[in-house]
């Protein structure tokens, strides 16, 4: 559904998009008038255009968990989750050769992979994740925390953890937007703002 205003969105008045394909998890990301999703069952991620309401192509993900609920992000029934920083556009999910957390840097105007790094995190320790300034950052198993973070620029963890929110109710969506250096989340079925600030900024 595509919502032309945010008081459009409060008043659930939307167009509905016929994607042509299933989709699955809440790892999906709209980004310069195109929508990136797990095509579900396969470790494919399409791109469509909302412009022109066609597809643009998909793109296969060799060794990545997809299915038999072995999930990247249990929380949210996600296997492939898309974020885009100040970086690019990146996509992390889980490896089927040892279950740690991948990222794959993507290249947008080729719509390729140019890079994998392995975390080495595993995966059943993941609530969430985002990714912002090319550090990954991984919320543990019940959202409250930031646990876990890698920076991907370097290659290397980041010994980095800080409280996100209180507990109860499920996070299902946690996406970093470097325009406007917000973090959206999707929690207990209300849309909420996080300002991001960085110690660089002071």
């Amino acid at each position: 559904m595509e919502y032309k205003t945010s008081g459009s969105f409060q008043n659930h008045s939307s167009e509905v998009i016929d994607l042509k394909k299933f989709y699955q998890g809440c790892g999906h990301m709209v980004h310069n008038g195109s929508l990136y999703f797990h095509i579900a069952g396969t470790s494919n991620i399409g791109r469509f255009d909302l412009l022109t309401k066609k597809p643009t192509g998909h793109l296969s993900i060799n060794n990545a968990m997809h299915h038999s609920l072995s999930y990247l992000l249990a929380n949210s029934k996600t296997y492939f989750k898309v974020a885009v920083d100040e970086n690019g556009m990146w996509l992390i999910f889980a490896s089927s050769v040892d279950e740690s957390i991948m990222v794959a840097q993507l290249d947008q105007k080729t719509f390729s992979v140019t890079s994998y790094i392995n975390t080495t995190y595993p995966r059943t320790k993941a609530g969430n994740a985002f990714i912002t300034c090319g550090v990954l950052y991984v919320t543990d198993t019940k959202d409250t925390r930031v646990s876990f973070a890698f920076d991907l620029l370097k290659g290397k963890p980041v010994n980095v953890t800080f409280d996100l929110r209180s507990p109860g109710g499920v996070l299902a969506m946690l996406s970093y937007n470097p325009k406007e250096r917000l973090l959206y989340a999707w929690d207990h079925s209300h849309v909420r703002l996080y300002v991001v600030h960085f110690l660089s900024d002071d």
